[in-house]
């Protein structure tokens, strides 16, 4: 694979996790971003605890060694105190002095002022066989393309910064030393896609995720 190339995935799933739990079981896993940043009124405690699908729930229940990763440092501090592996510290600057097998980055790299300098941190804490999980939403999600028809803007989260598909990626991937090697669209059981299933194309998905590895110098 060359600077020009990038990885379009051909695979649909429903869940994250069921890629994602084949990878962490005994091994030193990094998981981001892993305060719940969904808009629930309250504290801290209220965002965590109204989110039992949280995913760093599910990879530590596999992995009780798994370490965690937010700026938020009062949901950090409520995650300790559930008993979590957790650190409060920012992922485009951080030094953990140690690599990992696996670095997972859900839904966290279009909240990232500086996207580049990010991956570029990650390759640092990859290790040579290890293996970096991101996912991002798909800015031509179908209902987002409907939502522009219909009232001429697309919905932006209010602390998202950027958007990627997984041809950009690919190529930001390439420039900060790492390869996509995998990839899945992720797509969530839909009415819509029940409804419209032969006539969308996989690049109208919900969100992807793409697997990505230091690239061999």
């Amino acid at each position: 694979m060359t600077m020009a190339d990038h990885y379009i995935p051909t695979k649909i799933i429903k869940d994250r996790f069921d890629v994602i739990k084949q990878f962490v079981e005994g091994r030193s896993v990094l998981d981001l971003g892993v305060v719940s940043s969904r808009p629930v009124k309250g504290s801290a405690r209220d965002r965590i605890c109204r989110s039992p699908e949280l995913l760093f729930r599910r990879i530590s229940e596999l992995n009780p060694n798994t370490v965690g990763i937010d700026i938020d440092a009062e949901g950090i501090e409520v995650l300790r105190e559930m008993g979590y592996n957790v650190r409060c510290v920012d992922v485009e600057t951080m030094n953990l002095q140690k690599q990992f097998d696996v670095i997972i980055a859900g839904e966290l790299i279009e909240h990232i002022e500086n996207p580049g300098q990010f991956l570029r941190n990650m390759k640092r804490h990859l290790s040579r066989d290890g293996v970096l999980f991101l996912s991002t939403p798909n800015p031509f999600y179908a209902k987002q393309i409907w939502k522009i028809w219909r009232y001429s803007k697309p919905r932006v989260h209010e602390n998202h910064t950027c958007w990627f598909d997984p041809i950009t990626l690919s190529h930001l991937l390439w420039r900060t030393g790492l390869e996509p090697f995998d990839g899945y669209w992720v797509q969530p059981k839909s009415d819509l896609l029940k409804t419209w299933r032969r006539l969308l194309r996989n690049y109208f998905s919900n969100s992807f995720m793409i697997l990505a590895r230091v690239r061999p110098e």
